[in-house]
């Protein structure tokens, strides 16, 4: 169903977390199945050239690709002895097209990225389409073409942007164009004096198949998504037309429709009533019909700007969320710099911390002892909200989750302000939530467990803020990223062959470590946007898939006042890696006795080791002395470093996947990584039974 807005980029609330809804929105409701029939059957199949799986696609040199992402040369025509479809520039393409994976449920298609806006991405190459590597004879005989597209955006760096795309074209003459971004939302046949305008419903982001039937003397019939939308349109080619079809590309200069290509056909007869419905019912393996865009608002300071802008990272949240949930295009809204518009400022806490020695104006502290619930925006909120509104109607509504890689100074306060600092955590939520018109459930808040930097009282402060938030279901926070005292320095020099890193700037996380959280991350968001009713083209993530970025801690065991036994629960991975300086114990701690506000000695750990796939043994540099009440265990405590390579994971690199979600496959193996042990965000209670 389609959103009712109340105004632009604001939907009508229904209460508690539902918004009033229209139509349906496409012409499938759920992922479509991932059939094995082929069009073979239909008699007369002259060309069949698919792109959805890799055994229809070569490389430049001819060989048959093995993997998704790999430069392309040609989509093979499954007729046997058949021309191919190969890729179409007016000019000369900068880059191959790529073979593109999980655009459509789980089929892919060829394409090429242009680079990556903010936030419209991605745009496709602006010259880029492709063409039959055969001539059609004569358009005045009987025929049927088929054709499955996706249009990720609207057109941009073309010059032309706003009109019309051809998705069809012969001889320079458009078949088949779409609206584009000044238009109606049209599709139109023939378009000029002999046009039949086939839909006025074609949005930004849209997945299509068109079947277009031509029988000599009664007229050109069409079916988009199944659906028939004209009868006996008129048809002004003639054998005059000859020469190769285009697809998406009107064969000009910057003339690409900018759309991925899917699946095209053709026989040299009209087909029949009984084989178009055999048609429609295989074009069901594609997910037609209105798509989705994942778009990611970014809050914080320096180490968010890293995170969204100097490393990517956010991007790469972004492009990993949409491959989970199927999503058709990815982008990230996070902005700095602006005297008065921006989502993130350098050095700035949700309010001042220290007194005011440290600044931070999202929310304004009256300083009055007043209740954060009732505390405007500051000067950085109002920037945040001024972004927002800046945002087309469009854009506003793509955004599926705000992101707070965000603790640096909200870490130096007291632990003592922990009730104050959750206060204004919600208020602050509840305040963006209410710039883009949407409810907790709508619109979850991915946080991550804080960055090693602060005071030990306040980083503990603010892991259990989190914490408290992440465990209250009316809040809608989650914790996208588990761990990050795993992490260096950033500028560090560090030997991969010990885990030791030295030198760097201690207060922001190195590029690398940013980039790997982020792809840490993306599952877990994604889950996170699938419980908020946020889909695409994939329904549902199937178990052994990562639900909390990695394995926890579930209990302690004193097993003597030097040895803790733990237990771990595992989240996708079903065994545990001690690597590099992990066997040390790093980042392991007890607290012997006291409180956290006012902790007892806290006891490192020296070792850690293997007992079984679901116990670790540690062992402390000290015997405890208290209580074991009164003992809890920390992973790691306040702002100890952990390291890069030095943390506790799983195997969830070495784990067979679910069929057809392998992301390493697909997108690169720096996505194949195993998932560290989740922070202790709360301490465990050390325990006297094992």
């Amino acid at each position: 169903m389609g959103i009712i807005l109340v105004a632009p980029g604001k939907p009508m609330g229904l209460g508690g977390s539902g918004v009033a809804l229209w139509q349906p929105l496409a012409a499938s409701s759920a992922a479509p199945p991932q059939t094995s029939a082929t069009l073979a059957s239909i008699a007369g199949l002259s060309g069949w050239w698919d792109s959805g799986l890799l055994g229809g696609l070569q490389g430049p040199s001819g060989t048959r690709l093995t993997a998704w992402g790999q430069p392309l040369g040609a989509i093979t025509n499954q007729v046997l002895g058949g021309a191919a479809v190969t890729p179409f520039s007016f000019g000369v393409l900068p880059g191959m097209p790529l073979a593109a994976p999980r655009l459509s449920g789980l089929l892919g298609g060829a394409g090429r990225w242009g680079g990556m806006t903010n936030p419209v991405a991605p745009p496709l190459d602006p010259d880029l389409g492709f063409q039959t590597g055969m001539d059609i004879p004569d358009w005045s005989g009987s025929w049927t073409w088929y054709f499955v597209w996706s249009r990720p955006n609207w057109r941009q760096g073309s010059a032309q942007d706003t009109g019309p795309v051809t998705l069809l074209a012969v001889h320079g003459r458009p078949i088949l164009q779409a609206d584009g971004s000044g238009g109606a939302g049209r599709l139109v046949l023939f378009p000029g004096q002999n046009e039949t305008v086939l839909t006025q419903g074609l949005t930004r982001r849209h997945t299509h198949a068109i079947l277009l039937r031509y029988q000599a003397g009664a007229g050109l019939a069409v079916w988009l998504d199944g659906t028939q939308v004209a009868a006996s349109a008129p048809q002004p080619l003639n054998a005059g037309a000859s020469g190769p079809l285009l697809f998406l590309h009107d064969g000009g200069a910057l003339g690409s429709a900018q759309c991925w290509f899917h699946e095209a056909a053709c026989w040299p007869r009209a087909l029949n009533s009984i084989e178009v419905q055999q048609l429609h019912a295989y074009a069901e393996r594609w997910y037609r019909g209105n798509r989705r865009g994942v778009l990611l608002l970014v809050n914080g300071q320096s180490n968010a700007v890293n995170f969204a802008l100097n490393d990517g990272a956010a991007a790469i949240m972004a492009q990993g969320v949409a491959w989970h949930i199927g999503a058709l295009a990815a982008g990230v809204v996070a902005t700095t710099g602006a005297p008065a518009s921006y989502t993130m400022q350098s050095g700035h806490g949700l309010y001042p911390a220290v007194g005011g020695a440290y600044p931070g104006s999202f929310l304004s502290n009256p300083g009055d002892g007043s209740n954060p619930s009732t505390w405007a925006l500051g000067a950085d909120g109002q920037a945040v909200q001024q972004a927002v509104s800046g945002l087309s109607s469009g854009d506003a509504l793509d955004i599926c989750a705000l992101v707070w890689p965000w603790n640096e100074t909200d870490s130096l306060r007291d632990y003592t302000e922990g009730p104050t600092f959750g206060a204004a955590v919600r208020r602050f939520l509840a305040l963006e939530r209410a710039m883009l018109g949407r409810q907790a459930g709508m619109l979850p808040l991915i946080w991550w467990s804080a960055v090693p930097y602060g005071g030990a009282g306040g980083m503990q402060m603010h892991r259990e803020a989190v914490a408290a938030l992440a465990a209250d279901s009316g809040q809608n926070v989650v914790v996208g990223i588990s761990q990050t005292a795993d992490s260096n320095a950033r500028g560090s020099l560090w030997d991969p062959t010990t885990g030791i890193a030295t030198g760097g700037d201690t207060a922001h996380r190195d590029g690398l470590d940013n980039q790997r959280f982020a792809r840490l991350a993306a599952p877990v968001v994604a889950r996170a946007l699938m419980a908020a009713g946020i889909v695409d083209s994939i329904p549902a993530i199937p178990a052994g898939i990562p639900h909390q970025g990695g394995p926890r801690i579930i209990h302690a065991f004193r097993q003597s006042n030097t040895a803790i036994v733990l237990t771990i629960q595992h989240d996708a991975g079903s065994d545990l890696k001690i690597p590099l300086r992990a066997s040390a114990g790093l980042g392991f701690a007890v607290r012997d006795g006291g409180t956290a506000q006012n902790p007892g000695p806290v006891i490192n750990a020296i070792s850690c080791t293997r007992i079984d796939p679901a116990h670790l043994l540690i062992t402390l540099a000290s015997p405890i002395t208290s209580q074991t009440a009164a003992c809890g265990l920390y992973y790691p405590y306040g702002s100890v470093v952990i390291g890069r390579g030095n943390a506790v994971t799983d195997n969830f690199s070495n784990v067979a996947k679910p069929d057809g979600w392998d992301i390493a496959a697909d997108l690169g193996t720096l996505w194949a990584l195993d998932c560290p042990l989740n922070a202790t965000l709360t301490p465990v209670a050390l325990s006297d039974t094992p």
